[in-house]
């Protein structure tokens, strides 16, 4: 696996060139023509991207340790927020019961009023046929995506111990207040997502992938891992490399504190089914916009910049990557990795 996530981060390297803007979370519909989704999906890629790239090698100075702090903490809030929502919202819909009874429901009340049901009862997708085995879906994809960054997490607190041993790491960490007030300038604003990422979640083989993924979620690796390039060079066979997954895992409990969450998740799915984004941007975008898990990665962030304002060492601005911009595994304290993975328990 190792020698695998050395290939995806160098292509990920690679990936970043001609960068497509992205507004700050739903802020602004999608171009004519695109799909909202998987165009606010690509911002979520993109930070399982960054993890990979964390995960490919250890932190060999402090110049690399640097652009880490730089990299994580530069993630807009909105945008990631988004973009995990949209990625579960993609999977939900690939359930074939469910993507059923949504067109059934569309042809029976009419566009008008499905669209009213889902902008006033955010649980209204959930209600439908095949709801709850699409939420399952979604559940069970994100809890094995996230146990990555809870993976990633562990690999960069080892190495913030070793770091003490060596000259690099145990050196003073340079200006951290001036460190931490650049990141929370840069999060601030929302980024240009990689074109790589854009592209690969606008390929024509995304939904065959997803809906594998969501039919079979329990795999060895996660989609991230087996992804064998983002290049430049290819990016809409970003995913034709991916083997067949095997069965699910049981059923997952969905965390109450993220009811409303997974109910955005479905209400956005049954959209997407729909392709009502474009006619209906308002209330797309509305959707996405989830106050729960932006609230958590909002306070993630801040003790982030916290952490790296107050680190002495750089070691210890590791230890601000592992506990607050990953995760470390079974902490359920704010970190953005939990945020994500507190989705059911």
């Amino acid at each position: 696996m190792r020698t695998q996530t050395r290939i995806i981060a160098a292509a990920l390297v690679v990936a970043i060139a001609a960068p497509i803007a992205v507004s700050q979370g739903p802020a602004t519909p999608a171009a004519e023509g695109t799909r909202a989704l998987p165009s606010t999906a690509a911002s979520y890629a993109e930070y399982q991207g960054h993890v990979t790239q964390i995960m490919s090698k250890e932190l060999g100075s402090a110049a690399e340790l640097n652009k880490q702090v730089q990299t994580f903490g530069s993630t807009n809030v909105n945008q990631l927020s988004s973009g995990w929502i949209s990625y579960g919202a993609i999977l939900a819909a690939q359930n074939p019961e469910f993507a059923e009874s949504v067109r059934r429901a569309d042809a029976d009340y009419g566009r008008e009023r499905m669209m009213l049901a889902f902008k006033n009862e955010i649980n209204y997708a959930r209600t439908l046929g095949g709801g709850e085995a699409a939420l399952q879906a979604a559940l069970a994809v994100n809890a094995h995506e996230t146990s990555r960054i809870s993976r990633a997490g562990a690999f960069v607190r080892e190495q913030s111990y070793t770091m003490q041993n060596v000259a690099w790491g145990k050196a003073k960490a340079l200006d951290p207040k001036k460190t931490a007030a650049g990141i929370v300038q840069a999060s601030s604003q929302p980024k240009p997502v990689a074109d790589a990422f854009q592209q690969a979640f606008s390929a024509p083989d995304l939904n065959v992938v997803l809906a594998s993924l969501a039919a079979s979620p329990t795999t060895s690796q996660s989609i991230w891992d087996k992804v064998s390039t983002l290049a430049v060079s290819a990016p809409g066979n970003a995913f034709s490399s991916l083997s067949p997954v095997v069965a699910a895992p049981a059923t997952l409990q969905l965390n109450p504190g993220y009811e409303g969450t997974a109910n955005r998740m479905l209400n956005l799915g049954a959209q997407h089914v729909l392709m009502a984004e474009q006619a209906y941007a308002d209330t797309t975008q509305s959707t996405m916009a989830d106050p729960v898990s932006r609230g958590c990665i909002q306070s993630a962030k801040e003790q982030f910049f916290g952490c790296v304002s107050s680190a002495t060492h750089n070691y210890t601005l590791a230890g601000c990557i592992a506990t607050k911009a990953l995760q470390m595994p079974k902490d359920r304290t704010d970190s953005i990795g939990s945020c994500m993975s507190k989705l059911s328990q």
